[in-house]
């Protein structure tokens, strides 16, 4: 690929704080059409660009976007990835599920799986990786107990043994988490416990403690984009 090659991509407000985080879990909410989806596969390739280079010199991470179906994954989730990192310029995307890619660009080699959640076979197969990081795509419709356990497949990736010797082990990966994005859920759902009564903040045991005690480095944090109606939404037609 030509080095030439100029990506643009603009930041919608409520994008920007998202994009600022290093929280473990990031969540964005919105409206339909409100950019969140591209929000986070762009916060996903600016911590790619973030990644410090291994002993070989090269950016390297593992990635996992998931759906909860097929039908979703292949006809939203992933024509939304290929418009912005389309395949003639970042790499082929494998015929075979789960599908997968190898996106080069610059000094940057990551692998993205793209992963459907709506058979028992798939969802062993998320827990399997070993990632950088995974992104959920229309959290609603993905069940906690798979995101919870997701938590230990991230911040896998890359090994060790690629690691150069001046770079802390806690800090390799540079950035590792999950990603997630959602329409509004209603209000005995996941996503809206764990953003509005920080039902995520628990210890060892399951019992809930001062979200302010849990490290940084494992901090959950949401955003909430405006009404698409209001005067401050994030886009405008």
């Amino acid at each position: 690929m030509s080095e030439q090659t100029i990506l643009s991509y603009k930041a919608s407000p409520t994008g920007v704080l998202y994009h600022q985080s290093d929280a473990f879990v990031k969540g964005i909410m919105g409206p339909f059409g409100s950019g969140k989806s591209v929000a986070s596969i762009w916060e996903m390739f600016m911590r790619m660009m973030k990644q410090a280079p291994g002993n070989d010199g090269l950016r390297t991470t593992r990635w996992i976007i998931a759906r909860n179906t097929f039908n979703d994954l292949e006809t939203t989730t992933m024509e939304t990835w290929k418009d912005w990192f389309p395949e003639r310029t970042f790499g082929p995307i494998s015929r075979k599920p789960p599908y997968r890619q190898t996106l080069k660009y610059k000094d940057i080699v990551a692998e993205v799986i793209f992963l459907a959640l709506d058979k028992p076979e798939d969802q062993k197969k998320l827990l399997s990786f070993e990632v950088t990081g995974i992104f959920f795509n229309e959290a609603r419709q993905i069940e906690y107990d798979i995101v919870k356990a997701a938590l230990g497949r991230v911040g896998r990736y890359p090994a060790k043994k690629d690691k150069p010797e001046h770079i802390p082990d806690e800090q390799w990966p540079t950035w590792s988490g999950i990603l997630l994005d959602t329409n509004p859920p209603d209000d005995n759902h996941w996503y809206y416990k764990a953003a509005e009564e920080d039902t995520w903040a628990i210890d060892r045991n399951g019992d809930p403690v001062d979200p302010a005690t849990i490290p940084a480095t494992r901090q959950w944090k949401f955003w909430q984009q405006p009404s698409g109606l209001s005067d401050d939404a994030d886009q405008r037609a």
